[in-house]
């Protein structure tokens, strides 16, 4: 099947990621995005991991260009804030295990902490980690004179981030200015051919719109690949039962001591609370299980959390002094049986979900679009062979 052309319903990060990345490695081929005006973007996925730096490359993206307009900070570690016991955090720094910092071998600090038990699993990241100490105190570091030899900033370091405002930047910057095209307008019908393909996406005001590849980026609804092509879904809550979120946004109280370069997660009474600190505000949500309590009660948790003593700066009206304003989603944790199938490819939510714990959900989506770019610049090949890669 030779590709010519592609239709992108659904804008977000998965569609201007899909988008930018097309125009860019195939500007042959004629790109048409159409997202609805009337439906937002879910919004929170905000904190990536190393691996968006490779993705950032191939479209030539600057820091210093994209990160000032979305809000963006740096990020060279996931905390996780009382997970083992109350009191307790363990950071998942970015980069590789130095070896060479403390002369401890892979196995050394489990003696270690065998002989002395009562140190605290912190001790491990200290131990093999020399990054630690500015990452605690939120200094950036680019390891010009190679000070950190295992440490690639280019590599290592993540960032935090306004997603909304990423997916526009991307379409004003990387995929309009190439002539593709954009289209507001709400989708009415996917309409299948005799053989069960997308013939073409019925729209409100503009008719049908044909392509010869179509891309689902209608996030947990999969317009396309779930409910029009019926693709099967395999849920994962059997064993990632958090299948709920609240979320709002908090101003700054200290800005240059809560804006860490971490995303932390803290456990509460039901699950848990990841915050997100970007340039202008932090990001935050509890993500809990119905299983064990019903949404009022999680949004009394949440709210009980953020004036509680274990934010970074403790302060006792915060949601009634800031007024927040909070927004409950549905988490659909699983993924379909085939991100590709006929002539769909489903981006990002669309296709699946793994809880946000690690940050995976924008490192799946940039990761289908590289594959996707792959198999694009090798036309001859099966479409089906995306599945099997």
């Amino acid at each position: 099947m030779q590709i010519n052309s592609i239709l992108i319903v659904g804008g977000g990060s998965a569609g201007w990621f899909a988008a930018s990345s097309i125009c860019k490695h195939c500007p042959e081929i004629q790109v048409t995005l159409i997202e609805s005006p009337n439906v937002p973007t879910i919004g929170v996925g905000e904190s990536t991991l190393g691996f968006i730096n490779n993705f950032f490359r191939t479209l030539d993206m600057k820091d210093e260009e994209w990160m000032p307009a979305c809000n963006a900070t740096f990020k060279a570690s996931i905390k996780f804030t009382d997970f083992y016991k109350k009191g307790e955090a363990f950071h998942y720094p970015f980069g590789a295990m130095d070896f060479n910092y403390n002369k401890f071998m892979g196995d050394d600090w489990f003696y270690k902490k065998w002989i002395y038990p009562e140190i605290s699993h912190e001790d491990f990241v200290d131990s093999y980690f020399p990054q630690m100490p500015l990452i605690r105190d939120s200094k950036i570091f680019f390891n010009d004179d190679n000070s950190i030899p295992v440490f690639d900033p280019n590599n290592d370091l993540a960032y935090q981030m306004d997603a909304t405002l990423l997916g526009n930047w991307m379409k004003n910057n990387l995929c309009l200015p190439t002539g593709m095209k954009h289209i507001l307008d709400h989708v009415t019908n996917v309409n299948l051919n005799e053989t069960g393909w997308i013939d073409s996406v019925s729209t409100k005001e503009n008719g049908n719109l044909q392509a010869d590849l179509y891309i689902d980026c209608t996030g947990f609804k999969s317009l396309l690949l779930g409910k029009a092509l019926n693709v099967p879904f395999n849920s994962f809550e059997d064993v990632l039962i958090n299948n709920h979120a609240w979320t709002t946004h908090l101003p700054y109280f200290s800005k240059d001591y809560e804006m860490e370069m971490t995303t932390n997660g803290t456990a509460i009474e039901n699950g848990w609370v990841w915050n997100i600190p970007l340039w202008n505000r932090i990001g935050t949500g509890y993500v809990y299980s119905d299983k064990f309590i019903d949404k009022e009660t999680a949004l009394e948790e949440f709210k009980k959390h953020l004036n509680g003593p274990r934010m970074r700066v403790p302060k006792s009206n915060r949601v009634e002094e800031y007024d927040l304003e909070f927004k409950h989603i549905d988490i659909k944790n699983g993924r379909y049986e085939k991100l590709w199938h006929k002539n769909c490819l489903a981006i990002g939510l669309s296709g699946g979900f793994i809880e946000p714990l690690e940050s995976t959900g924008l490192l799946l989506t940039h990761e289908t679009v590289d594959k996707l770019i792959i198999i694009l610049k090798s036309r001859d090949k099966h479409i089906n062979e995306f599945d099997r890669g």
